[in-house]
C-alpha cells in the first residue's frame, strides 16, 4: 500500500498562510530597519564625541603615546 500523498490544502488556505508570511517578513523588515537606523544614531554620536574631543560628562580625558 502506497503512502498517502501531503494532506490537500485550499487555496483560500494557502493564500491566508502566504499573507501571513509576507506579513513577517515585512514586520522583520521594519524591525531590521529600526536596529539600522539606531546602530547608524549611534555610530553617529560616538564620531561626533570623538570629533569633538570633550566627553558628555566633561570629564578629562587623557591620552599618552609612548615610543
Amino acid at each position: 500500500m502506497a503512502a498517502p500523498a501531503a494532506f490537500p490544502t485550499f487555496r483560500a488556505t494557502r493564500r491566508r498562510r502566504a499573507a501571513r508570511v509576507r506579513a513577517g517578513i515585512a514586520l522583520v523588515g521594519y524591525a531590521g530597519s529600526f536596529v539600522t537606523l539606531a546602530a547608524m544614531l549611534v555610530l553617529a554620536a560616538t564620531a561626533g564625541a570623538l570629533a569633538d574631543g570633550v566627553p558628555a560628562d566633561d570629564s578629562t580625558v587623557t591620552a599618552t603615546y609612548e615610543r
